[in-house]
């Protein structure tokens, strides 16, 4: 049988031996270094001058005075002198007043735990999630002024990402996986995979099954790309082919003369052409073009494009009426004047002429309008102001071009007076 125990090395009282509490005493002070082994240093090299009954000390290599050539033990001052004891494989110390905790581990004490290969907080670790946490939540906080959580991986061709699971299955994925370009990606079942979006690592620009494809990708609840349907971009928008073609997008489009189509009339074939799309069969135009301030919009409904209509403003309120097939073409209102009176004529084709003049004495007077009609409605002959009276006029004839008439005085007599003339009627 050995005389010291398995793992303390402490000393056993032989059968018959004589003063065995020194063998007793022994073990006991063995005990008392070994047990909740508080050290009051570690690789310590040189005894203390006074050391107190009860000092212990790890030693580390080079130990001097009574510590020499006992490198790596454990020295145990009992007040007489020191004893020394070989650590062994697993033993765990502190060092008193501290929180340094080591491990003896091959031949040297490691801080504890500097290194383990795996751990687990409230579940358990495994080969590959070698750092395992159930909590209700995990906090990362700064030290100083700031936090970084890094995520590294060993080439670009390999995965650094956060996975999103539910029941241990995944549902989105956001990281630099396969490339270094920035993506996140979703699934719904864990199996089959959409790229939401995905960041070019070199030129910062976005793809992605959330961004429009191309210019006029008109895909539901994708992101706006600049330049899309003619928004955004300080460049030239897409020519129009045939502006009358019912499958355009909508956006804003270029029109220039080689364009297809049915124009408003009188408009320049250069311009820009918003496109609003409402459905297959619900579609507005609105045309501006680059020479005028005018602006013209038509619909498409019922199976075919309704005429053009010029959208009127402050630019086209007053100036020369026009029109087509019936269609006001111009400004609301024209007002003009020459030698023969003044004339008023409204974008409905309402037009109304007057004038001041005197009346022919001996024949009938012939007023010429200051515009032509195309059919009068009615006239109206009554003395100026402050002209005498007169009986009533009698109309000889009324053209659409002038009005013949005669003035008589109350007696019958013809005679010149100064008279405010008016006629109403269409100039279209």
């Amino acid at each position: 049988m050995s005389d010291v125990s398995a793992r303390l090395d402490l000393p056993f009282i032989a059968p018959s031996q004589a003063q065995k509490h020194v063998t007793h005493n022994e073990a006991v002070q063995r005990l008392d270094l070994l047990v909740q082994m508080a050290l009051d240093g570690f690789d310590a090299t040189e005894p203390p001058a006074a050391p107190e009954v009860g000092a212990r000390y790890a030693l580390g290599q080079g130990a001097m005075g009574a510590w020499a050539g006992q490198d790596g033990q454990i020295a145990l001052f009992l007040g007489e002198g020191w004893i020394f004891v070989a650590p062994q494989e697993g033993w765990i110390a502190t060092a008193r007043g501290t929180t340094d905790l080591r491990l003896y581990q091959s031949g040297t004490w490691h801080s504890f735990p500097e290194r383990v290969a795996r751990l687990g907080i409230g579940a358990d670790a495994d080969a590959v999630n070698r750092l395992s946490v159930t909590a209700e939540a995990t906090l990362l906080n700064h030290a100083g002024a700031g936090h970084q959580l890094k995520i590294n991986k060993a080439t670009a061709g390999t995965t650094a990402s956060l996975l999103f699971q539910t029941g241990f299955s995944g549902r989105a994925e956001m990281g630099i996986a396969g490339l270094d370009d920035f993506s996140i990606k979703v699934s719904a079942n864990g199996t089959a995979w959409t790229e939401a979006l995905r960041v070019n690592a070199v030129t910062g620009r976005l793809t992605g099954a959330a961004v429009q494809s191309n210019s006029t990708d008109s895909t539901a609840g994708r992101l706006l790309a600049v330049g899309a349907f003619g928004l955004g971009s300080i460049g030239t928008p897409t020519n129009l082919a045939d502006i009358n073609a019912t499958a355009t997008p909508s956006g804003f489009h270029r029109v220039i003369n080689t364009a297809a189509g049915t124009f408003p009339v009188g408009a320049s074939l250069f311009g820009v052409m918003q496109v609003e799309r409402y459905g297959p069969n619900d579609i507005v135009q609105t045309y501006k073009p680059i020479t005028t301030d005018a602006l013209y919009t038509r619909r498409y409904t019922g199976g075919a494009w309704q005429a053009w209509r010029q959208v009127y403003g402050q630019n086209t309120l007053l100036g020369p009426v026009s029109q087509s097939g019936g269609v006001p073409t111009g400004a609301v209102i024209e007002r003009g004047s020459n030698a023969n009176g003044r004339y008023v004529r409204f974008a409905d084709g309402t037009q109304i002429c007057t004038a001041n003049l005197t009346s022919d004495g001996a024949e009938s007077t012939v007023w010429t309008y200051p515009a032509a009609f195309v059919g009068v409605d009615g006239v109206a002959i009554a003395p100026a102001i402050g002209a005498a009276r007169m009986a009533n006029p009698a109309t000889a004839g009324i053209g659409n071009a002038t009005l013949t008439f005669n003035v008589w005085t109350i007696a019958g007599m013809r005679v010149a007076n100064d008279l405010r003339v008016t006629a109403t009627g269409r100039w279209f």
